[in-house]
């Protein structure tokens, strides 16, 4: 009799799309390094949630194997739209004055003058 140890391959297939899901947000999203985790974790964790809401509520649009493909990935991407509008720096304001000061001047990149 031989015991399974293993990992279910819901939670594996669950945990690789999720992860998928964070590491692309990252590249698209991410603009410091130090948001990679959390958007991975993010990602996981969210795709997590979406697919227990999707239990809970009994629907199901895509399901592959035990996974809910479209609720996971809905979970994961609400979770890192949250994540992103919380971690993401604000730009700095530019002040009246220096708009002005840029307008009347131009760009003096060009080096003449």
């Amino acid at each position: 009799m031989a015991l399974d140890t293993g990992l279910p391959a819901g939670l594996l297939l669950a945990s690789l799309l999720g992860s998928m899901l964070g590491l692309g947000w990252h590249a698209v999203f991410g603009r410091r390094i130090w948001q990679l985790p959390l958007y991975w974790l993010g990602g996981v964790l969210g795709f997590g949630i979406g697919s227990v809401a999707s239990q809970l509520l009994g629907m199901v649009l895509y399901r592959l194997g035990t996974v809910p493909l479209v609720e996971g990935g809905l979970g994961a991407l609400f979770v890192l739209g949250i994540l992103w509008l919380v971690t993401t720096p604000a730009e700095a304001a530019r002040s009246r004055r220096a708009r002005q000061r840029v307008r009347r001047n131009g760009d003096r990149s060009s080096g003449e003058g």
